[in-house]
């Protein structure tokens, strides 16, 4: 099956967190299924020209019941060479004073060690959606692995898609292939531990076509114009549509 893509645009303050103007899906109203007090949207991002298209993975995600200060990772395998520009991991923080660490990790192999490549931290107010990262601007290479994901300061509610045969999900870099979690995604390295293919948390991830994909030795299957492929195990979840990102400042300390 194929990720869901978003069209948005990101506008408004600072990297953080905030609603896309995509399709509300079941996993959008979490707060209200679960009968909690309903949390304001967060604040949007910064417009701006990052540039790129926008594969949504997990909109039918939910809420589940309890929180976690453990940190959550999103693991795909890159088929094609682009450059990665923006992420969106949706949440709810329901406490003040929450900081969320975002990393991602390459392993050169499946079950080779993943090294760190940049990490940023944001301050998360209460409220329920997407938090952005803000510009990455890392280049992804076919063949390899990342773990993408986060982990807060104190307890938050990750959206998980718990469906049947959800796995693997495609989109236009690659493909989502399971999930994990740690303890800390500020480490240096992380090992595979329990990869689970059954549940992932809901990310959004933009990418564009990279100027040097040459020099991987490959050709870039999946253009900006829909996402292909399927898994078998669901109906596919549609073309994909480009979505430029907003634009906000990692700080310089933060990219590792």
């Amino acid at each position: 099956m194929t990720a869901a893509t978003a069209a948005l645009v990101l506008s408004g303050g600072a990297a953080g967190c905030g609603k896309g103007v995509s399709p509300a899906a079941p996993g959008d109203a979490g707060a209200d299924a679960r009968g909690d007090a309903p949390l304001a949207a967060c604040p949007a991002s910064d417009a701006g020209a990052a540039g790129g298209v926008g594969d949504d993975f997990g909109p039918n995600a939910r809420a589940p019941a309890t929180s976690s200060a453990l940190g959550q990772l999103n693991v795909y395998e890159v088929t094609s060479p682009r450059q990665l520009e923006w992420i969106d991991l949706y949440l709810r923080a329901e406490l003040g004073g929450t900081q969320l660490t975002i990393s991602i990790y390459e392993a050169a192999a499946r079950n080779a060690v993943f090294r760190r490549l940049t990490m940023v931290q944001l301050e998360v107010p209460p409220c329920d959606g997407w938090v952005a990262s803000g510009p990455v601007g890392l280049p992804l290479a076919p063949g390899r692995f990342y773990a993408i994901g986060y982990d807060p300061n104190q307890a938050v509610t990750a959206y998980v898609d718990s469906e049947a045969n959800n796995l693997p999900v495609d989109g236009h870099f690659g493909r989502l292939i399971g999930a994990r979690t740690s303890t800390s995604v500020s480490l240096d390295t992380l090992d595979w531990g329990k990869l689970s293919d059954k549940d992932f948390t809901r990310q959004r991830i933009f990418t564009s076509p990279r100027a040097d994909a040459a020099s991987d030795g490959a050709v870039d299957g999946a253009s900006d114009t829909g996402a292909t492929g399927s898994d078998g195990g669901g109906a596919d979840r549609g073309p994909a549509s480009d979505a430029p990102v907003g634009d906000a400042s990692i700080p310089a300390d933060a990219r590792g």
